[in-house]
């Protein structure tokens, strides 16, 4: 069995503004076979999508059992007005517009919340972008997530916000860079699952692109806490970031469980304990 825990399948891996016109006049169903073709023929049975604005997951996760894919997926990313999520969601401003937002994720579908509490990497600064929910305003986000009976995914960089994320009630910590002792013994203790994407940094490497010693720099201290994840016996799931630039739709997947091979570290699921993080409330 071979899982992706985090991809996006209306990504090619490549552009992400070809991506968008692809699909902006509505979803390329050839697109998604194909792009759900070449993960079968890699073997992937299990993908977890971080979802889209464009409907194309929700349509995958129709057809995926076509391809012998268990296929999960958000629906669409949710975020705060102003803040990370543009890209792949829709925004709030208020509590009573995150809620109208739960029940159209739901009325799609949608297997879990994805919410977000950090920007991105900066791959030639080696920092994070953006800025950080209020702590209250992202644990009020998981509590009403949680009480419509879906669990969390948070995609969130950076130490302090890792450890507000999982304070916070976050189901799953999505990417995690920079990461800190604390952050991971706080993810122990609440049973969090980490999932890493490590190629979605990694594969940059040597490509002209961006910094390689801010690049190597951040992959090699994040697989020290992927490491330390091991010793403490934490839930840590492979997911590759699929699709995203540099990370080609079946081989990423393949790239990250190659991360995880190389610390000899097995991911799930296939391990009983994150797969049930993944499909509680």
């Amino acid at each position: 069995m071979v899982f992706e825990c985090h991809g996006h399948i209306m990504l090619d891996g490549v552009s992400y503004t070809n991506a968008v016109a692809r699909h902006k006049n509505g979803v390329d169903e050839a697109f998604v076979r194909n792009n759900l073709q070449i993960n079968a023929d890699q073997g992937i049975t299990f993908y977890r999508d971080g979802g889209d604005k464009f409907g194309v997951s929700v349509f995958a996760r129709k057809i995926a059992h076509e391809y012998g894919i268990d296929y999960r997926s958000p629906s669409f990313l949710i975020h705060k007005k102003g803040f990370y999520g543009g890209m792949f969601g829709r925004d709030y401003t208020s509590m009573a517009e995150y809620r109208i937002l739960i029940k159209e994720a739901a009325m799609l579908g949608a297997d879990y919340i994805k919410l977000t509490a950090s920007g991105m990497l900066d791959f030639n600064e080696g920092s994070v972008t953006g800025h950080a929910p209020d702590e209250n305003d992202l644990r009020e986000t998981i509590k009403i997530a949680h009480g419509e009976g879906f669990s969390t995914m948070v995609h969130v960089n950076g130490s302090e916000n890792i450890k507000m994320a999982a304070e916070a009630g976050a189901d799953s910590i999505e990417h995690g860079f920079f990461i800190d002792d604390d952050g991971l013994n706080i993810l122990k203790q609440a049973g969090t699952v980490w999932v890493p994407t490590c190629v979605a940094v990694a594969n940059h490497i040597g490509k002209n692109r961006f910094n390689d010693d801010v690049l190597r720099r951040i992959i090699d201290n994040h697989k020290t806490s992927m490491r330390k994840a091991k010793k403490l016996g934490l839930l840590v799931a492979s997911g590759s970031d699929a699709g995203a630039s540099g990370v080609i739709p079946g081989i990423g997947t393949l790239d990250e469980l190659e991360v995880f091979d190389s610390i000899d570290f097995y991911p799930g699921p296939g391990n009983k304990k994150i797969e049930e993080v993944f499909k509680r409330a």
